[in-house]
């Protein structure tokens, strides 16, 4: 059970409205709602009555919400004291989550930040979206990068270009002579794909393209990451659809060509807190946009 589930819980049980409390965690209502919807399945009961007039605590709610109290309350008080160790060590600490495609792009980042503030002690988190926005909203990290689109308004962001889908095969391969391969060419071929959200319409629009062009592929894996993919792919397990970052984690004997003549982008973000007052970890957001970016202009936006 995620602990930020719990703590929505508390904030819901707390107002008695889904609204409020949405305004109060600084997200949207919708995904608030659909969080308390999975946590209820998890738990196996219902813990609110919905009416018009706000949301109340059944007594399984009751129940629930006198137990998980003093676990909260241990949990911040946890962070505080930890917080406050960190603070005594005399330098602070960066929190960052990325991408495992941006690792090394952002390794060298992060070096000339450290290089520039030598007594930073850096923490840094590998994952998908999904899972870097989620320690972007429990305040884990402190700057992500990561896949728009961005739910959370108390999230600001920049983005640092698109991620093409490229496709990626062994080099004797009968399609690696090709300049670019076709959804037709996939047809009846084993193909290995990103697990992600929906949310992501790059990632759903492969599926769209494929099914339009009449191409019924066997999709043998779905992973959280380009690396494991890559592995597979050498070893003869089928061609990958994915993000054009994992060419960092190319293997031998593996290539990578162009995929449909439509390009479909991911848009990718470095992210930090909307209100984010630290001047440190501002500059060093700064710094991963720079390298993350290279020479070409970012686009800032406020979600």
């Amino acid at each position: 059970m995620e602990f930020r589930r719990i703590k929505y819980f508390e904030m819901v049980a707390r107002t008695g409205n889904i609204t409020k409390a949405a305004e109060k965690l600084k997200m949207a209502q919708p995904p608030l709602s659909q969080q308390i919807h999975i946590l209820e399945k998890r738990l196996g009961v219902k813990l609110f009555e919905r009416h018009k007039q706000g949301m109340f605590l059944t007594s399984e709610g009751y129940l629930f919400l006198e137990q998980v109290t003093p676990l909260i309350k241990q949990f911040d008080g946890l962070t505080t004291f930890m917080s406050g160790m960190n603070n005594k060590s005399g330098g602070g600490k960066l929190t960052v989550a990325t991408l495992t495609g941006y690792s090394g792009i952002l390794g060298e980042a992060l070096f000339h930040f450290w290089r520039a503030h030598p007594d930073i002690c850096l923490y840094i988190r590998e994952g998908v979206s999904e899972r870097i926005l989620r320690y972007m909203e429990d305040k884990e990290v402190q700057i992500g990068i990561t896949r728009l689109p961005i739910m959370n308004t108390a999230l600001n962001y920049t983005m640092i270009g698109n991620d093409t889908i490229r496709a990626f095969l062994r080099d004797d391969d009968p399609l690696a002579h090709k300049e670019i391969i076709l959804p037709k060419d996939l047809k009846n071929r084993l193909l290995l794909l990103i697990q992600t959200n929906t949310e992501h319409s790059g990632f759903t629009r492969i599926a769209q393209i494929l099914e339009e062009a009449g191409t019924r592929p066997r999709i043998v894996c779905y992973a959280d990451t380009v690396a494991t993919q890559l592995q597979l792919i050498r070893r003869k397990m089928g061609i990958g659809l994915l993000p054009n970052s994992g060419v960092a984690f190319m293997q031998p004997g593996v290539k990578m060509i162009p995929f449909c003549e439509t390009e479909i982008n991911i848009p990718t973000a470095v992210v930090w807190q909307k209100n984010e007052a630290n001047p440190l970890v501002i500059e060093a957001k700064n710094m991963i946009v720079k390298y993350c970016s290279g020479e070409g202009a970012t686009k800032s936006s406020t979600v």
